[in-house]
């Protein structure tokens, strides 16, 4: 039977959600290294080591001083404690992508490389960078993004846990790597090494690494990408971080707004404040029957069931539409009306006995309402505008959550 994962996994194609499982995402973990890159391998470390999970690629953000401390320190053949890393724990180095073309240079206001960020321009312009990188790296649903927050200037800092909760989706993670203040930013230790090592500290006394403890705070973020406008979801239309910020707060503010739906039979519209969706005829014959199920039910939620929708149903809202288009006919001339042939074919669905064809409608149905859910997504229209599953296990009661008074045929 159709249930709530079925739907789930319908809306999902058609919204280009993330639907892969999880061990079949490429794992990125995404970095900010300012002159102390350490933190990159203490948090690859972690990672590995303590939570045993997978890193296919490692992202850098960092300036010009960044970087080449980076190859030095880090991927230099001979010296490099990416390397080093890897030989002691046995990973195969080709099998985490890592190398020059994985770091990303921050630009100053005139495009030139940054070598360190000082000024309000350069801040500015490091902020539309890191939104840049970040909405890219999220676009792919085949890519499951860690991004840790250490390193770098505090500001970068600031501008990737920014850029994280406009663009991060729900498997994405957010964290801090935390190390001892004996090993923290210590010039020698990049990791723990299987085998002990003793450093000198700052204050001249003699540790040993098998003393040292790394740890991976995660932090948790509001993810506000399905509650922002498609353009927000899809890249921000080449927008400047302040730019992004400011449509942002206005599709909040919308939807803490409380505005009317208005419902255009005729011109198959439907309007919510200033933002409009146009639909297909398919879709508009569903949408309106469950607004109006909403409307007119006496259930406390006005939703119907899937299994229980009768020709009745469907002739009702056929008449309403024809009439708005200046003459009413009932659904046995749906045919006459074009694109609206469908109607015949689950008319017939919905009225017969055999369980295939009660299946195969509540399927054409939750295929149809996630290309509304979809539409209105980019829109900006928030979710309680929209037909969803009630929340009652094994049930197929569909309703619009909006109160009735708020919906307007016009």
């Amino acid at each position: 039977m159709f249930d709530e994962r079925a739907e789930r996994e319908l809306s999902t194609a058609f919204m280009h959600d993330d639907v892969t499982k999880e061990n079949q995402r490429r794992q990125v973990l995404l970095c900010l290294a300012g002159t102390t890159p350490q933190i990159i391998t203490e948090t690859l470390y972690h990672l590995t080591q303590k939570q045993r999970e997978r890193v296919d690629e490692v992202r850098v953000i960092t300036t010009l001083e960044g970087k080449k401390r980076i190859m030095l320190d880090l991927l230099d053949p001979e010296r490099g404690q990416f390397v080093a890393f890897c030989r002691d724990y046995g990973l195969d180095r080709a099998r985490i992508r890592f190398d020059e073309e994985t770091i990303y240079l921050l630009h100053a206001p005139d495009k030139s490389y940054l070598r360190d960020i000082r000024s309000e321009e350069e801040n500015g312009s490091a902020a539309d960078d890191i939104c840049e990188i970040v909405c890219e790296l999220t676009k792919d649903p085949l890519t499951r993004l860690h991004a840790s927050a250490a390193g770098g200037r505090k500001t970068m800092s600031i501008y990737l846990t920014a850029a994280m909760q406009l663009f991060g989706r729900m498997h994405d993670r957010l964290s801090h790597v935390l190390v001892g203040e004996d090993f923290e930013t210590h010039p020698e230790f990049y990791y723990v090494p299987p085998h002990p090592r003793e450093f000198t500290t700052r204050r001249g006394e003699c540790v040993s690494t098998a003393d040292a403890e790394i740890h991976l705070a995660d932090i948790p973020f509001i993810r506000l990408r399905r509650v922002l406008s498609g353009w927000m979801a899809e890249g921000g239309g080449g927008r400047s971080y302040g730019e992004m910020v400011r449509r942002a707060q206005e599709d909040l503010d919308f939807v803490e707004s409380e505005h009317d739906l208005l419902i255009s039979l005729k011109q198959k519209r439907v309007t919510v404040g200033r933002r409009a969706v146009r639909l297909t005829e398919r879709e508009m014959f569903f949408y309106a029957m469950f607004a109006r199920f909403r409307v007119e039910s006496e259930e406390r939620d006005g939703a119907a069931s899937l299994d229980r929708l009768t020709r009745e149903d469907f002739d009702r809202t056929f008449r309403r539409m024809t009439a708005a288009r200046g003459e009413e006919v009932g659904i046995e001339e749906c045919t006459s009306f074009p694109r609206f042939d469908f109607l015949n074919e689950m008319t017939r669905q919905i009225g017969g006995s055999r369980a295939e064809d009660i299946e195969e409608f509540k399927k054409k149905f939750l295929i149809t309402n996630a290309r509304i859910k979809s539409k209105f997504e980019r829109a900006g229209l928030p979710a309680h505008y929209t037909v969803v599953l009630c929340d009652e296990r094994g049930s197929s009661r569909y309703g619009l959550p909006l109160a009735p008074e708020r919906i307007k045929f016009v």
